[in-house]
């Protein structure tokens, strides 16, 4: 069975603006004393608005990269957590100018030098797949991904990326002692392997009830990529 650490949908949303400025870069290339600047990246990982641990701080981490897969940490704070919330979707492509680019502050994750602030004074637009003049960015090949048959020899600790199809999703469960949520869906590779996959807490209520929506309702066999899963013994009868 798997825990679902994290969980990302395929979103097709466009939303930003249009104006582009000059100097086209690559990440590493912009630092605090760059100015007019832009950068073609690609949304990689979106992380849930949340404090600090001195709680002082309310706060949104995406990690974006460019066309050479380096990454970049974009933070977003109060009103511009959701100004923003239909940008940065998952593998999509955008174009970012003039962010505010600083050191990465204590709570923030250190994945590169600098850090992008994004606020109501940075142009963002969103690059749609049907655009001739602005190409989308490839999916990502940093991905932990594995295949299916590789997920048992996975030492306990070892998290990793998986692309699957929900084949099926139940109804909203929970524990023995009712103290946690919990939906089951089927999911199956490429090669038509089904496992066992669980979706806990919160996420059974948002994305889970997504998944159950599109398989019930819809009929659907959404494409989803579950990122950062581990792997349990599976403890059904």
């Amino acid at each position: 069975m798997w825990d679902g650490l994290f969980l990302q949908f395929y979103s097709y949303q466009y939303a930003g603006y249009i104006n582009k400025m000059e100097q086209r870069l690559s990440i590493s290339e912009i630092t605090p004393l760059t100015t007019e600047w832009t950068c073609k990246v690609q949304a990689v990982d979106k992380f849930r608005p949340r404090d600090s641990r001195d709680q002082r701080v309310h706060f949104q981490t995406i990690i974006v990269q460019d066309v050479n897969e380096e990454q970049i940490c974009v933070i977003l704070y109060g009103d511009d957590i959701r100004r923003c919330d239909n940008l940065f979707e998952l593998f999509e492509t955008y174009l970012i100018s003039t962010a505010k680019v600083r050191n990465p502050q204590p709570y923030s994750l250190h994945i590169s030098q600098f850090e992008w602030i994004v606020d109501r004074f940075t142009i963002v637009e969103s690059i749609q797949n049907n655009n001739e003049k602005e190409v989308p960015l490839p999916p990502p090949s940093r991905l932990s991904m594995i295949s299916f048959a590789d997920v048992a020899q996975q030492p306990s600790g070892v998290e990793v990326d998986l692309l699957v199809v929900v084949e099926n999703c139940g109804v909203m469960q929970y524990t023995a002692d009712q103290s946690k949520r919990f939906q089951e869906a089927i999911v199956m590779d490429r090669m038509k392997k089904p496992l066992f996959f669980t979706i806990w807490e919160y996420l059974a209520s948002n994305e889970g009830a997504e998944l159950l929506r599109q398989v019930r309702q819809l009929q659907e066999y959404p494409i989803i990529l579950a990122k950062r899963i581990g792997t349990t013994k599976y403890q059904g009868g």
